[in-house]
């Protein structure tokens, strides 16, 4: 079903329920911004200097919008929703999340203190 003549759009979405990718100063970065509704793993690498943290976060505000409290975003907000986390992981070190996902808009971020607000996001679609 690829044809490669067919471009529905600048970016290609890629859609995958195994996932790798990375967090380091100041981005989030992931191989697949797209899964099937079900069960999703995550495995993230600290690339960065300085410790991080993973948030898997269902919301439908845009990507870096969610509305800061102080340097960082209230996970108990209206319209916030925290999936599951990996807690802040040392440099150097790679963790795994597994979690089940409904379809809809989330985003992969860091929420430690001025992390979000510096670019640590990336939009996620879950498609049915």
């Amino acid at each position: 079903a690829n044809d490669a003549d067919s471009n529905s759009g600048p970016a290609t979405v890629v859609v995958s329920n195994d996932i790798t990718g990375s967090v380091l100063e100041w981005e989030v970065n992931v191989d697949a911004t797209a899964a099937e509704a079900g069960v999703v793993d995550f495995t993230i690498v600290n690339d960065g200097t300085i410790g991080h943290e993973f948030l898997i976060v269902k919301t439908d505000a845009a990507p870096g919008e969610i509305p800061l409290v102080g340097d960082r975003f209230s996970e108990d907000a209206d319209g916030i929703k925290v999936i599951d986390e990996i807690g802040e992981f040392a440099q150097g070190t790679t963790e795994t999340l597994t979690v089940t996902l409904e379809p809809g808009s989330y985003q992969l971020v860091c929420n430690l203190p001025g992390h979000y607000d510096n670019g640590m996001f990336v939009g996620f679609d879950v498609v049915d």
